[in-house]
């Protein structure tokens, strides 16, 4: 996985072994959000990655802000899933 910003210039190159189903950059930090099969995981411009929590069923992450994640559902419909990026927020200062 390659991270890149507006410009399309490269940040950091991530490997991640599971298949990445969506994700969208907070609007409040530097942080990416995205979610796997089973995960929502964070990434961040140094090569760190983490999990935020685990999933039930797959979601598509459509926006994130502070601390609520905006995604579709598989059946398409729209839900706001509470996370708790604190981790993230540390590794990054």
């Amino acid at each position: 996985m390659i991270l890149c910003d507006r410009n399309l210039e490269q940040l950091a190159s991530l490997s991640e072994s599971v298949r990445v189903k969506s994700g969208a950059w907070d609007s409040t930090s530097n942080i990416f959000l995205f979610t796997t099969l089973n995960h929502i995981k964070y990434a961040l411009t140094n090569g760190d990655v983490g999990i935020i929590r685990t999933l039930d069923s797959p979601v598509y992450v459509t926006r994130v802000h502070k601390k609520q994640l905006f995604c579709l559902d598989r059946e398409g419909k729209n839900r706001i899933i509470q996370i708790d990026t604190t981790e993230a927020v540390f590794k990054v200062s």
